[in-house]
């Protein structure tokens, strides 16, 4: 929340846009498919 705060310094009452998206992703067998970061991280 804090993040908005901060554009809305910059950008006043105009509409902020910031797309975005959650899934989750199954294969054949019902199991869930994680990616791999670059960091040696999962991305959950």
């Amino acid at each position: 929340m804090e993040y908005y705060k901060y554009l809305r310094q910059y950008v006043g009452q105009r509409p902020i846009i910031l797309p975005g998206s959650v899934v989750i992703i199954l294969n054949e067998q019902s199991e869930v498919l994680l990616q791999r970061r670059h960091d040696g991280t999962y991305s959950f």
